[in-house]
C-alpha cells in the first residue's frame, strides 16, 4: 500500500507499481479529483477506483456522481466509517478487473477518446 498527498503524486505511484485499486479524494490542493480518474480510466492495466468527496453540498450532488460517470466502482460521501471503507475496498478487489482501454481509430487516422470492451 502507498500513499500520496497530493494528485499528481498518486498518478505517478501508480505509474510505478500499477497498483489494483486507487482511492481518492474529490478536493485536493494540487487538482481535483476528477483528473486522477481520468487519466488513471485509460492506462492499461486500469485499476479499480473508489472515489471520497464531503462537506459540503456540491460534493455529493455533482462531484461524486460525476466521478461514477468518469469510471469510479464506487463513491463514498464523507464522513466515511473505517468498517464501511474496508467493505467497500473488499467488495471492489472481488469484482472483476475492469475492460481494458480500446482506441477508436478514425478515417483521418486520430485515435478518439477510448471506449471499453
Amino acid at each position: 500500500m502507498d500513499t500520496a498527498d497530493d494528485g499528481e503524486p498518486g498518478i505517478a505511484l501508480y505509474n510505478a507499481r500499477l497498483h489494483d485499486l486507487g482511492i481518492t479524494d474529490l478536493v485536493m490542493a494540487d487538482m481535483d479529483g476528477l483528473k486522477p480518474i481520468d487519466e488513471l480510466r485509460q492506462t492499461e492495466p486500469r485499476p479499480r477506483v473508489i472515489a471520497i468527496s464531503g462537506g459540503h453540498r456540491f460534493s455529493q450532488e455533482v462531484y461524486l456522481p460525476t466521478t461514477k460517470r468518469l469510471g469510479a466502482e464506487r463513491i463514498l460521501a464523507k464522513p466515511v466509517s473505517p468498517d464501511v471503507l474496508l467493505r467497500t475496498v473488499a467488495d471492489v478487489l472481488a469484482e472483476p478487473a475492469p475492460a481494458p482501454v480500446r482506441h477508436t481509430v478514425g478515417k483521418d487516422g486520430w485515435i478518439g477518446r477510448p471506449t471499453f470492451i
